[in-house]
């Protein structure tokens, strides 16, 4: 038997959290749910590529 506690919650990552966070300030009433999706995922886009281009910022100025 294993003793792992394996715990799943929403959100899994601060890219997940921001997005909901950010959609939560939107007013999404005249929307469909495809451009729910659509825009989740723009937005789930925008802000990974923000931490990547930080994460690569703060490597070049330890190079």
């Amino acid at each position: 038997m294993s003793d792992k506690i394996e715990l799943k919650t929403f959100p899994t990552s601060k890219v997940t959290a921001l997005t909901m966070l950010y959609l939560e300030k939107q007013d999404l009433s005249d929307i469909t749910p495809e451009e729910l999706a659509d825009k989740y995922s723009e937005v789930y886009i925008r802000i990974n590529k923000r931490f990547s281009e930080q994460s690569r910022d703060a490597v070049s100025k330890w190079i």
